[in-house]
């Protein structure tokens, strides 16, 4: 089947050629089948689903005007993005596109749209107050889906996608955009489970050029950067891990380089006005640095990128090849430089961490747990149903078949739920039918507009304010900090603080180049566990620092080869000293810290790399993955990533759920099995140190 040459002309009028997702996803999307299209950033993946979607539903459009296809995007900013792009093709085509998310509303327009994006917690709200306009749908378009899947927000589209259905009264196509993923039929598995689909894979693959640098100090990444501006025009985006560092990098390096003042910060505590002002910005800047946290990583178009910089390990491949996929898109290359500094800790295992990255993504050893039995995102979709019933009790055989197809939630598990939200307020049984409807609790979650979402409980944040313009939101533990007269940094530039009130911080500019730092929530980024493993598998093979440079090529190698002798996948080197017995595992944090916890010690440091107990352990002695989840648990228990939905489950099913990050990450099953073999190699701890971050 081929396009319409209609449809054709208004999304690749401008092309030669069709790129291989385009032309490979046209005939199964015409046929009706749901497809999972699998390509980098930047390779034409939106237009390669929605010219083919509204090809097949041009015909019904033209009968019944409404929406036809909904395309839910994870992020309000990349459903802004996507709107702009898609208005010109879309509205050539005689239709009309429109957005709906907590900002915007397009459905009052009189003319609904033909195209829909949303996001799923606006979804949710859709579906709870009863919006006739999607009772039109056909199709849904689930973007960037590798970013949800296994989360509690993954899980809430997942079941909202078959409360939509239900709703219509007709199956529903759905059509899946992601970037590289390491099993297709997971991720299909976790959001549509029973359901064909068809894959189209990534053919046309990116090589990786990419440096590894040190920067000791700010002169050094100064030095970096005028080299890359040295007499050429040149759009870099540098990738940091945190907010704070955002705001301190751009501060330090603002009319420091040849980008001159032409440096902009973007992270998600910025306004979304000024997030827009700066993309805008930077889109149209021929000469400039933007300095990001992941609110970058998504496909929001700011112009062709020359180079990309990551300031700290990214953590996994996934969130690597999402930031590099961000340069050079009109090139069958991606230039990124890793730039390791003393603000991460140890510089030999950041460089061995950018080296270990590149090797498993060229190795093609990458992978991710599999799909994961998800409890806390089936309350909150209790609690939405319910609100969508308007008042009236529902069987409970009706809300238990909300989750048809998910087995871990059968009908005994949904009435163990229903009966936990009944004793804490948010959810009333009938008084003698086998029934549920709303209570109080529930009232409150909807009039706070906590209800749709499903994100990590945070502290309260209060508004930046300059002249009654609000530049971002902080978290209200700042007020603690900060009074009149005290200069602070945000946004990479420093402000003076005018007045303090409980609800927001007035600023004013100013020309101090001190002040206090801005504390923001969340802390270092964690690695990933298979990144700590080919840390390790690199390190006994052998590393010849090829793509270092030469400064760092040196010194990393020597101390490399000082380490190799002491490990490798058969021993742990083990040393002992006033702080305790340490040990270097290669395991990871979690694994780490389940083996200390079943070890019974008191006192441990568990780290990505190493292992500090007060006690001796017996690794021989390891039980398996099974036997120790209760342990794992403890350790992947953290009760400010919970959301409010998996703090109102049953105990025992919320054991069940963090257990299910235990049970399905292929990584510490290996680890544990590596562990118990190996051998305890005692080594002089000035031999490995460092390893010792």
């Amino acid at each position: 089947m081929v396009l319409s040459q209609r449809v054709g002309r208004a999304f690749y009028g401008r092309f030669s050629s069709l790129r291989s997702a385009q032309r490979e996803a046209i005939d199964p999307i015409l046929s009706g089948h749901d497809v999972l299209v699998l390509s980098r950033t930047g390779s034409g993946k939106t237009e390669a689903v929605l010219a083919p979607l509204i090809d097949r539903h041009a015909a019904l459009i033209a009968e019944d005007p409404g929406c036809l296809i909904l395309h839910i995007s994870p992020t309000k900013a990349l459903a802004n993005d996507l709107l702009r792009r898609l208005e010109t093709p879309i509205e050539s085509l005689g239709l009309t596109v429109g957005i709906r998310h907590g900002d915007r509303n397009d459905l009052r327009r009189s003319r609904k749209p033909n195209l829909l994006v949303t996001t799923p917690e606006s979804l949710d709200v859709m579906l709870s107050s009863r919006e006739g306009a999607i009772l039109s749908v056909r199709a849904v378009v689930l973007d960037e889906v590798h970013l949800t899947y296994n989360t509690q927000r993954g899980f809430q589209l997942a079941v909202l996608l078959r409360r939509l259905e239900q709703r219509v009264g007709h199956p529903l196509q759905v059509v899946g955009l992601s970037a590289t993923v390491a099993s297709a039929s997971d991720i299909w598995g976790f959001f549509r489970p029973g359901e064909h689909f068809t894959v189209i894979p990534e053919h046309e693959t990116k090589s990786i050029d990419y440096h590894v640098c040190e920067a000791a100090t700010p002169t050094d990444l100064v030095a970096l950067l005028n080299r890359l501006t040295d007499g050429r025009r040149t759009k870099a985006l540098l990738f940091a891990n945190s907010r704070r560092e955002c705001d301190r990098l751009a501060s330090e390096l603002r009319n420091a380089t040849g980008f001159r003042d032409h440096i902009y910060v973007h992270h998600s505590s910025l306004s979304k006005e000024i997030r827009l002002e700066v993309e805008r910005a930077f889109q149209e800047a021929a000469t400039a640095l933007c300095i990001a946290t992941s609110t970058l990583e998504l496909g929001i178009d700011v112009g062709d990128i020359d180079v990309v910089l990551l300031y700290g390990h990214p953590g996994g491949w996934d969130s690597f090849l999402q930031r590099i996929g961000r340069g050079n898109r009109r090139s069958h290359k991606s230039n990124v430089i890793c730039v390791a500094s003393p603000d991460h800790g140890s510089l030999f295992l950041t460089v061995l961490g950018f080296e270990a990255l590149v090797s498993q993504v060229r190795s093609g050893r990458i992978e991710r747990e599999s799909a994961m039995d998800i409890y806390g995102a089936a309350a909150q979709q209790i609690m939405s149903a319910l609100l969508a019933a308007r008042g009236s009790y529902q069987k409970t055989a009706d809300l238990a078949g909300i989750f048809d197809g998910w087995p871990h939630l059968n009908r005994a598990v949904i009435e163990e739920i229903l009966a936990t939200l009944s004793s804490g307020g948010f959810v009333r049984a009938h008084g003698f039918k086998n029934r549920y409807g709303e209570a109080e609790g529930l009232h409150q979650l909807r009039d706070l507009r906590l209800v749709w979402g499903n994100f990590p409980t945070r502290s309260r944040d209060v508004s930046i304010m300059l002249a009654g313009r609000e530049l971002g939101t902080v978290p209200a533990t700042n007020l603690l900090r900060l009074a009149s007269g005290i200069t602070t940094r945000f946004a990479g530039r420093y402000w003076r603080v005018c007045r303090v009130s409980p609800d927001a911080i007035e600023v004013e500019p100013t020309s101090a180049t001190t002040g206090i730092e801005i504390v923001y929530g969340g802390g270092k980024v964690p690695l990933d566990p298979a990144n700590v493993e080919e840390m390790l598998r690199i390190l006994e093979s052998g590393i010849s620092g090829a793509d270092l440079a030469p400064s760092t090529r040196d010194w990393f190698v020597r101390s490399a080869n000082a380490v190799r002798p002491h490990v490798g996948q058969a021993r742990i080197p083990f040393a002992r000293d006033a702080d305790g017995h340490h040990y270097f595992t290669f395991a990871g944090q979690v694994v780490n810290g389940t083996i200390a916890r079943w070890s019974g010690a008191s006192n441990f440091d568990a780290g990505d790399i190493r292992l500090v107990s007060d006690q001796p352990i017996d690794f021989s002695r390891l039980p398996g993955t099974a036997d120790l989840e209760s342990f794992a648990c403890q350790s992947l228990y953290l009760p400010e990533n919970l959301t409010i939905f998996q703090a109102a489950l049953p105990p025992r099913l919320l054991e069940l759920e963090l257990g299910e990050v235990w049970r399905k990450t292929p990584v510490f099953a290996r680890s544990l099995a590596r562990l118990r073999a190996a051998k305890i190699i005692p080594v002089p701890l000035s031999e490995v140190s460092d390893l010792c971050g």
